[in-house]
Order: structure tokens, then sequence, then C-alpha cells
């Protein structure tokens, strides 16, 4: 997955730029979730959702893509 990539599927799935800056953090910058909540100033818990449902997405258009 890629950056545009990225970008199309988080401005689907994601309400605000800030969640998605910090995903992106997560997934492709190593960040833990907890690190990344703090750092973007989003509520505890939040983010390890939002990744969650990142990577089911992901899966899911993958799972497409191959049938």
């Amino acid at each position: 997955m890629n950056n545009s990539q990225y970008q199309i599927i988080a401005q689907r799935i994601f309400k605000s730029e800030n969640q998605r800056v910090a995903v992106a953090a997560v997934v492709f910058d190593g960040l833990s979730s907890y690190e990344a909540e703090k750092r973007f100033e989003l509520p505890k818990g939040t983010l390890s959702r939002n990744v969650r449902k990142y990577k089911n997405e992901v899966k899911y258009i993958e799972s497409v893509s191959a049938a």
C-alpha cells in the first residue's frame, strides 16, 4: 500500500485529517497507537480502533482484487 492509495482509503473512512495523519504515522512510520494519540491529541483508544478499521479495509480490498 503506497501513500496515494492510503489517502484514497483514509478519506473514505476517516472524518478528520488529524485521524488520517495519526493512522498514517502508526501504519507507515511505526509509531505506537498510544504515542500517536498523544502526539495528535486524539481520545484514548480511538487510534487503535481506527488502525484496525484501516487494516480491515485493506484486507477487504485485497480479497476483492484476488477474486
